[in-house]
């Protein structure tokens, strides 16, 4: 249950519809009860209430009008659910009506995805987990993501919660690479070094520090020789972006939006991949996204989402929110490609965390907390 749509492809909707599609294969009988969805991209899905957008957390996101009851009493009686999972912090417009209307042998599930960005968003998610506080009581076993997750649920909320990973699906991410071919990967990768940076075109995300970090690198002398970059996503820095790297001798691609289907190549194509992002990270799936893709190395901001992510290994991780930090990650992209020891072995590292994170692993832990759920009705 998530009170956004499915019509984009975000972090938590990739949540979603990977541990969804997993758990389906797995024999479970999954729906999806979303925000407005005008084109679901899976069976099952329905559409419980409008949306409208609204600015959060550095995000344009989607929040739910009113739900109608007839159509929540209607989606629940056929439905009879065992399990209803909702994503967190919810709408009490929504998700909250639903969980209000469960039927009271259901196990609800509620897994908080969320990292503050500032002291008004923490403030907001309090006066919500207020709002929400009845709904809450409901729920019978608690998910997060990321420790920074399980401190914005118990700060906001008041609840205890398993730490159980994103999930990320390996081998899918392996087999749209693999269909791309290596033709393909090697037109993208060019000649000479490839840095890939892959996100939206907003402060948070760090795509002008990226590009201040190149500029300190070439006034030091420090970079490779041949060294160029893809910048790919959109957003309102998009442009700004183009202009600053106008001044600049590293040659920079700025390609626009890339598919989830054509994601997997660009990813293989980096020597080195940079998620310079300054906070508001929960989680890092691209990071992992560009480790199954098979990246050479990921370097990446040190916020507490990436931390957890990268299981703090401090040589993959930048300082950010410092006026040094533009300084601090050229000298990381020089070490990368002037230090080959010393880039195979995050590499190394980096590869072995992803059977941590594969969506096997990750389904195996929730359908352990979907039967405690279960279980937890029954004792009630």
């Amino acid at each position: 249950m998530f009170d956004d749509t499915l019509d984009v492809f975000d972090g938590v909707q990739q949540h979603i519809l990977t541990l969804g599609k997993a758990l389906r294969e797995r024999g479970h009988h999954v729906e999806y009860l979303v925000g407005q969805t005008a084109h679901p991209p899976v069976s099952g899905v329905h559409s419980m209430s409008r949306n409208m957008m609204v600015s959060f957390n550095g995000n344009r996101m989607r929040i739910p009008l009113l739900a109608p009851v007839r159509g929540i009493r209607k989606v629940l009686d056929e439905g009879r659910f065992d399990v209803l999972h909702v994503q967190a912090p919810y709408s009490p417009l929504m998700a909250g009506r639903v969980i209000k209307r469960a039927d009271p042998g259901t196990g609800l599930v509620a897994t908080y995805h969320i990292a503050p960005t500032g002291t008004m968003q923490l403030k907001g998610g309090q006066v919500l987990g207020r709002i929400n506080a009845g709904s809450h009581r409901r729920i019978d076993q608690v998910i997060s993501v990321s420790k920074v997750a399980a401190d914005y649920a118990r700060t906001t909320a008041g609840v205890e919660s398993r730490i159980i990973p994103n999930p990320i699906d390996v081998a899918a991410i392996r087999a749209n690479r693999d269909r791309a071919g290596t033709e393909s990967i090697d037109r993208l990768h060019g000649q000479g070094p490839h840095l890939v940076f892959l996100g939206r075109f907003v402060a948070r995300k760090g795509a002008d520090l990226l590009i201040e970090a190149i500029a300190q690198g070439e006034r030091r002398g420090i970079l490779p020789e041949g060294l160029h970059l893809t910048m790919a996503g959109k957003g309102p820095l998009l442009e700004r972006c183009r202009q600053r790297a106008q001044d600049l001798a590293t040659p920079i691609d700025f390609p626009g939006f890339v598919t989830e289907s054509d994601k997997p190549a660009l990813l293989a194509s980096a020597d080195l991949a940079v998620f310079p992002s300054t906070g508001g990270e929960s989680f890092g799936i691209v990071l992992l996204e560009a480790m199954a893709s098979g990246a050479g190395v990921i370097l990446a901001g040190d916020n507490p989402g990436y931390r957890s992510t990268l299981q703090d290994d401090e040589e993959a991780l930048v300082r950010v929110n410092d006026p040094q930090t533009p300084i601090i990650l050229a000298e990381r992209i020089a070490r990368v490609f002037g230090n080959p020891d010393w880039a195979r072995g995050i590499h190394r590292r980096q590869t072995a965390l992803l059977s941590r994170y594969d969506v096997h692993s990750v389904a195996d832990q929730v359908e352990e907390v979907y039967e405690q759920a279960i279980q937890d009705r029954f004792i009630r």
